[in-house]
């Protein structure tokens, strides 16, 4: 997988390489036309010289000279006195001297003004220095008589040089040979590279001036993008509870940031109907949610509120709703702290579960916890509209049971619902409507007291079969946390439960009267009322020989 690079690096590194370019570019193009120039103007300007010492060259006696015997001839020292004088006149010119073309094609020096160097008369010019325009100047007829210039700076055995030739003529309009003039180009070079050297410097300049307005620049753009990064971190986390705020004067980041903030409130929206740990790992392992389930033993949690079509039907639709509001908010406040996942409300009953879609430790313990704080925050609840002068309660009765379930999503393909279905889910159900009847207020099963016996004070209830089941199940009541319970309760548990292995041992008489102390001690223990009852009947009516114990309870 490739390096990422950061976003700072990125944009520092874009504004150097740019100006690096810029300054490459530049360089090139302005080199060139400098160097274009500069040698335009030096080659009209060495021509014209050449021109200029052409004319006032006699023709006529440079026609006589033709040996070596001639340069100590008077016609010689003429031409090279002359010679001489306007190379001395002219700027930079190194070499100033005059050229003829031979019968035999080779091309010979004729007079020499040289500052040094000279050649003598009928000196061959070497054939591997001979440049095209050389060779056409001294080819030159009478109807090219214009003096003409290299093209471009060249070498030849006695250096780099820039040269210029123009024709020589007798009075007779004779082609007689050229003169040539050479300025030395080394200068012309080393100030082509002095410019570019200078250009090279600035555009480093440019760079290193660059990096620190990229490095403002980047820091503007960086950090709200950071910003924003973290804020989208959060919501791939499911934390969607703060408002998003990137300060930052661009507009691009603040459409996003507009965007992603109406992102966050749908999404908090969405969790209040969709399990939050669902979509947190859907986002998280970046899948589609698809129908299907999977069996799993959870910890299944009932809630219901007693009397509420009474209650319903004293108050204001608009006030129920927001009394409503208020008690499922801890309700759902009060599972959710215990790590349970709130499937769905039913008017006013709650369901939720633990162990899906996240696993959870000891979820048993955990259900037994979180019903016993909402039981505990409905009363502080409750008070709180007793002081407000409301003359009504919410006694809310709840139901837990662990046990083996389907639990996915279920539905179509167009809506569905992450929920659990199964015989343990209505057993549930059923448990928590069992509170009616026993006027109890958390009923949980034996296999939830099994797992979550040890940290609580649970009451054996009765050994009952509830409607629509044909297996009887134990009862447990959901009394409180250990050595939170004081000795008076512990001690009527204690009388309760022998009094309960009393009847199942079909002893009734001696239950009965276990009972009754009970009753004289609490006589608003209603499921104790209720066992003394039963003990009564089988005592006039004795149960079938297989019975052992088991009540087959029809409330709903």
């Amino acid at each position: 997988m490739p390096k990422k690079l950061t976003l700072k690096f990125t944009l520092i590194s874009a504004f150097c390489g740019l100006s690096l370019i810029g300054s490459i570019v530049l360089t090139v193009i302005t080199s060139y036309e400098v160097k274009d120039f500069i040698r335009e103007q030096l080659r009209l300007r060495i021509t014209d010289t050449a021109n200029i010492i052409a004319s006032q060259i006699d023709g006529e006696l440079h026609q006589r000279v033709q040996r070596v015997e001639d340069d100590k001839s008077d016609a010689y020292l003429q031409l090279k006195n002359t010679i001489q004088v306007m190379r001395k006149h002219g700027t930079g010119i190194a070499n100033a001297y005059t050229m003829r073309k031979q019968a035999n094609g080779e091309f010979t020096f004729i007079v020499d003004g040289s500052a040094k160097d000279q050649n003598a008369t009928g000196d061959i010019y070497p054939q591997s220095s001979v440049t095209s325009v050389l060779a056409s100047a001294l080819n030159a007829d009478l109807v090219d008589k214009s003096p003409r210039s290299e093209s471009d700076i060249y070498q030849d055995d006695w250096g780099v040089w820039l040269s210029a030739y123009a024709p020589i003529f007798t009075k007779s309009g004779q082609f007689d040979g050229i003169v040539g003039i050479d300025v030395s180009a080394q200068s012309i070079q080393d100030q082509e590279f002095k410019y570019i050297a200078t250009i090279a410097s600035i555009s480093l300049v440019c760079i290193f001036s660059m990096m620190p307005l990229g490095f403002i620049f980047a820091s503007r753009i960086r950090r709200p993008l950071e910003q924003l990064t973290t804020e989208m971190e959060k919501i791939g986390r499911f934390e969607l509870e703060n408002e998003i705020f990137v300060s930052t004067r661009i507009y691009e980041i603040n459409r996003m940031v507009q965007r992603l903030e109406s992102m966050r409130r749908g999404l908090r929206s969405f969790k209040k109907y969709v399990p939050s740990d669902l979509v947190r790992d859907l986002i998280e392992l970046g899948r589609d949610a698809n129908l299907g389930g999977e069996k799993k033993n959870l910890t299944i949690f009932f809630s219901d509120i007693a009397n509420f079509t009474s209650i319903s039907e004293r108050l204001e639709p608009e006030k129920l709703v927001g009394f409503l509001g208020e008690y499922l908010t801890l309700m759902n406040d009060s599972l959710s702290e215990n790590q349970a996942t709130v499937d769905k409300y039913i008017g006013d009953s709650v369901m939720a579960f633990w162990g899906a879609p996240r696993n959870v430790e000891n979820p048993a313990t955990k259900s037994c916890h979180a019903a016993l704080e909402c039981q505990r925050k409905i009363r502080v609840l409750s008070h709180k509209w007793k002081s407000k002068g409301l003359d009504f309660e919410f006694k809310t009765r709840i139901g837990i049971h662990t046990g083996d379930v389907i639990v996915g999503n279920i539905g179509s393909e167009a809506r569905m619902n992450y929920t659990i279905i199964g015989d343990n889910v209505n057993l549930a159900s059923r448990i928590e409507s069992a509170n009616k009847f026993y006027g109890t207020s958390i009923l949980v099963s034996e296999t939830t007291h099994q797992q979550a016996k040890q940290r609580f004070v649970m009451r054996l209830i009765d050994f009952a079969v509830l409607n629509g089941k044909s297996t009887p199940i134990r009862l447990y009541e959901l009394v409180g946390h250990k050595g939170e319970v004081n000795k008076g309760q512990l001690y009527q548990i204690e009388l309760y439960e022998k009094a309960f292995r009393l009847y199942t041992d079909k002893k009734f008489s001696i239950a009965i009267w276990l009972l009754n102390r009970l009753l004289k001690k609490n006589p608003f223990d209603y499921a104790a009322y209720l066992l003394r009852e039963r003990c009564e009947k089988y005592q006039r009516h004795a149960p079938s020989e297989d019975w052992q114990g088991e009540y087959i309870l029809e409330v709903k």
